[in-house]
């Protein structure tokens, strides 16, 4: 088969174009990374698709022009399309000629064309991604960039198991972004400038993950973690962007540093938490060129170790709650030196300040030039952070009125419940409603439990330096708790009950004393607040040492609430049956064909085992009643002789009965010693009957039956002399040899007249040359037709 590509769907469109960080503009996410593929419009004449005839292909048949022709909807539809080469059905233009449209022709006997890319970018579509999309099975190419898109990603379209680029980047795309991409080749995933919800890549099964190169998704609603384990499979990425989401928790450093191919991180204006870091730059794998991760709310300071990166020429961390220093080493003329392109040769450069101002300074975008703050060292307390920005270059200088102000404000959306006085500037301040003060008016405590805040908390609340309790549980609160608590002097707080989300600021949970954390050197983030999806009475584990539940009702990210005091739905375990329709759900949405099989498989396998496991215990125990007593054993042995004449007199042998209850096997009733009646009513010839052998005589079957309600040696033994020990083997080979010779009589194991002690001594010897210690059955040396090796059938 010969394939005639129409247009290279991989030609680049030029030069990946670098967005420089500008002072006259704020920070912004690239809007161009990478080569986009382009594509010659299939509409013009040099670019139709021939046959061997040189005759127009006939094109795709009915159902792909149909597919296409899903996205002409409505009057604004049917008005673009009529602007448009082709793109009406029965049109009598090849569809591989509608504009637009790429073809592949596949010459095999005759030519077959199958579309293989959608290029409308910018063309005013106004449309609705359909289903009937995944049905271009060949398509590799969908690009709609800067329409009218509408609606959701349907699973149908990320199941095409060819795509290699999808850019649907500034349209009104909604809904959750999938989890589950079906092609092996996605190498480009442009989704930015929408408003997709949901969580970044968590399926580690999903396959394009293996072949990902570029993915774009900054300016969306996108919330949650990143999945360290998912980025670990990314192996092939080059260019991540998330920017201007609403992103939490930690930044995955070691998952991400680990990555071979990474270039350009964007992560900025997110609500990332914690250290930056240090394992982001690993030794040998510091390919890095671009880190952005400004206007987070990330913690402690700038690791030495980015001095690794030595391709770094793009770095931006201001707008977070960093502290200390920046590394030296760090500070160079190539390091952000798109600022400073307009300054003269001879000005006073500060390399660091490229990078971010330093504590106690201030800049318009928290970068150079930066304003030191009034106060001197004493102004570092109230603006201790790096790359602190201001419009109008104002430092920090809040008074403890103007920050109870500033929260008032910020959490009083819908009214305070009962009133408030905290927004009257003539009343005292330890006198407002739920404030206590020390001696020195300092704010030591803020109790406002079930006061009906709504809004978020603001960072300004953290630079109450003497504040040791606050009590904001039971209200309406939003957003994340900030991480400036930590410059409070705390000891309780409560924030349970609350909407808020992410995770706890690493360096609150490191406080001395907050909850009890600090003790014995153990610190623990659900003393403050019960993390996401658990809950427990209290919300957190604090002082009452219940520790926190996990939620069965797990919700989704942005409804994941930290420091719960109760779930959501049900909070109790679910059955720990296989869940068919829930397990068909998962697959119809994920298309993991080989999740829903393996554990299927898995399933199968526990119960087969589990089953296993029963019967065989089954099987010991009903072998292991407890031994008989010393009256019990002389009793049947003695009617044993009696039995067997009886059963020599009747018509027909024994051996050709059916037993009258097969399978059945009386335990209890042997074990039991406490009724005559039973012991009377159980003699040899029943055990006979309920033990039948294969071609065993009835000498067999009574030994059989005997042994097989002795298992243990253990307690039924009694002192033999080695000469009784070796009489009795002698009697019982004498017996073997006379079944070896046909003879299917009662076989004599002993005299009439045997003493007491003789019949203990056969019996003893019988058990012990049959069974172990434990009633195991003991294989002897093989025989040669020796009947009494032939396992049993009950």
């Amino acid at each position: 088969m010969v394939f005639i590509q129409i247009s290279d769907l991989r030609a680049s469109s030029g030069c990946r174009a670098r967005h420089l960080h500008t002072i006259a503009n704020t920070h912004k996410p690239p809007t161009k990374i990478g080569n986009t593929p382009t594509k010659q419009s299939s509409g013009s004449s040099s670019s139709s698709t021939l046959d061997n005839n040189n005759m127009p292909a006939k094109g795709s048949d009915r159902d792909e022009q149909q597919a296409l022709l899903s996205l002409i909807q409505k009057v604004e539809g049917e008005e673009w399309a009529s602007t448009k080469k082709g793109w009406k059905l029965n049109s009598g233009v090849p569809v591989c000629e509608w504009e637009g449209i790429g073809c592949r022709i596949s010459v095999n006997g005759g030519s077959t064309a199958t579309i293989t890319s959608i290029n409308l970018d910018n063309q005013g579509l106004s449309a609705t991604l359909t289903s009937e999309l995944g049905s271009l099975k060949d398509l590799e190419e969908l690009n709609l960039k800067g329409n009218l898109i509408t609606g959701s990603i349907p699973q149908e379209v990320a199941n095409l198991e060819k795509l290699f680029s999808l850019d649907l980047t500034n349209n009104q795309v909604s809904g959750s972004l999938p989890q589950w991409w079906g092609s092996f080749s996605l190498n480009k995933l442009f989704l930015a400038q929408n408003q997709l919800t949901g969580e970044f890549f968590h399926n580690i099964y999903s396959p394009h993950l293996q072949s990902m190169q570029e993915v774009r998704l900054e300016n969306n609603k996108l919330v949650g973690t990143l999945d360290g384990t998912t980025i670990m499979q990314m192996q092939k990425i080059e260019t991540i962007s998330l920017s201007q989401n609403d992103f939490s928790g930690l930044i995955p450093g070691f998952q991400l540093g680990s990555l071979p191919g990474l270039k350009f991180l964007y992560l900025d204006n997110n609500e990332f938490v914690g250290p930056l870091p240090s394992q982001l730059a690993q030794s040998g794998k510091s390919s890095l060129e671009e880190i952005w991760v400004q206007s987070n709310s990330l913690s402690g300071t700038v690791p030495a170790s980015y001095v690794r990166f030595d391709m770094l020429h793009d770095f931006f961390i201001d707008g977070n709650k960093l502290t200390g220093a920046l590394p030296l080493q760090l500070c160079s003329a190539k390091l952000n030196n798109d600022f400073f392109n307009t300054l003269p040769p001879d000005a006073e450069r500060n390399y660091c300040e490229y990078i971010a101002c330093p504590a106690g300074s201030v800049g318009k975008e928290g970068v150079y030039p930066c304003s030191v703050c009034p106060g001197g060292d004493a102004a570092k307390l109230e603006n201790p952070y790096l790359g602190k920005s201001n419009v109008n270059l104002q430092c920090s200088a809040y008074s403890q009125r103007d920050i109870l102000r500033i929260f008032y404000e910020s959490t009083s959306q819908k009214g305070w419940s009962g009133g408030s006085d905290w927004d009257d500037s003539t009343k005292d301040v330890c006198q407002m409603t739920g404030i206590t003060c020390d001696d020195h008016e300092n704010i030591i405590k803020i109790g406002l439990k079930n006061r009906n805040l709504s809004g978020t908390i603001p960072d300004a609340i953290g630079f109450l330096s003497f504040l040791e309790t606050l009590d904001l549980s039971d209200n309406n609160l939003e957003g994340f708790i900030p991480s400036d608590l930590r410059w409070t002097s705390l000891t309780r707080l409560d924030i349970s009950g609350n909407k808020l989300r992410g995770v706890l600021p690493p360096l609150l949970c490191m406080m001395q004393e907050l909850n009890g954390n600090g003790e014995n050197n153990v610190y623990y983030c659900d003393r403050i607040a019960c993390p996401a999806n658990t809950f427990n009475t209290f919300g957190h584990h604090g002082y009452h040492g219940e520790p926190c539940q996990p939620c069965y009702d797990v919700q989704a990210p942005e409804e994941a609430y930290i420091g719960q005091k109760k779930c959501a739905n049900r909070q109790k375990p679910p059955s720990d049956g296989f869940d068919w329709k829930k397990e068909i759900e998962t697959l119809k949405e994920s298309g993991a064909n080989v999740n829903i099989f393996s554990k299927v498989a898995l399933s199968v396998a526990t119960i087969a085992l589990v089953m296993l496991v029963f019967l065989l215990g089954t099987r010991c125990m009903g072998g292991k009643s407890q031994p008989q007593g010393r009256h019990e054993r002389k009793q049947m042995l003695r009617q044993r002789a009696a039995s067997s004449d009886s059963g020599s007199s009747s018509s027909g042998s024994d051996d050709d009965e059916e037993d009258p209850t097969p399978g059945y096997s009386d335990d209890v009733e042997l074990a039991s010693v406490g009724s005559a009646t039973s012991r009377s009513s159980r003699n040899a010839m029943d055990l006979i009957n309920q033990h039948k052998g294969i071609a065993l005589s009835r000498p067999q079957k009574v030994k059989k039956a005997i042994s097989r309600r002795l298992p243990q040696a253990q307690g039924i033994r009694t002192s033999i002399s080695n000469i009784n020990v070796n009489s009795r083997k002698q009697r019982l080979k004498g017996s073997r040899r006379s079944i070896d010779d046909g003879y299917d009589g009662v076989v004599d194991f002993g005299d009439d007249d045997m003493d007491e002690q003789d019949e203990e001594e056969e019996d003893a010897s019988s058990v012990e040359n049959n069974f172990g210690e434990e009633g195991a059955s003991v294989p002897k040396k093989k025989r040669q037709t020796d009947l009494l090796d032939i396992p049993m059938i009950s």
